[in-house]
């Protein structure tokens, strides 16, 4: 399911990648410092899909080892900058949480088949935790 969040990232018309036969080629932007706001449930961050890519993906967040929050699919072209949080993510406690385990992790999909590619990435990141 796309991610209602996302947007059309502006001026982004660069030409895709050279895709390999059976494999796939992404481009990302992404910044590494991510806030989230425990009063309205929601995480400010900015990660984008390039039209460049050949791949639809998913990011969550991870903070100490635990997914708080995930996207929908962010097809290329688009990239989100707010998303909530899984109803059922652990509680945070407000404050800068930087080496104990956080990260953005993307997962890859085929945009013709919707199968999910064998690889991921993770990107250490810092979260900011607000009351």
């Amino acid at each position: 399911e796309e991610e209602p969040n996302a947007e059309k990232i502006p001026g982004d018309n660069g030409d895709k990648l050279d895709q390999p036969i059976g494999g796939g080629a992404v481009s990302l932007t992404y910044s590494a410092e991510v806030a989230i706001d425990l009063s309205d449930q929601k995480a400010t961050l900015l990660f984008g899909n390039p039209q460049r890519s050949n791949q639809d993906m998913v990011v969550q967040i991870v903070v100490k080892d635990r997914i708080v929050v995930q996207s929908g699919r962010i097809t290329p072209g688009h990239r989100v900058t707010t998303l909530d949080l899984l109803r059922d993510a652990p509680v945070l406690s407000p404050g800068t949480y930087t080496s104990e385990g956080c990260k953005l992790v993307v997962l890859y999909y085929d945009p013709s088949s919707g199968e999910r590619a064998i690889l991921n990435t993770e990107i250490p990141v810092t979260v900011t935790v607000r009351a």
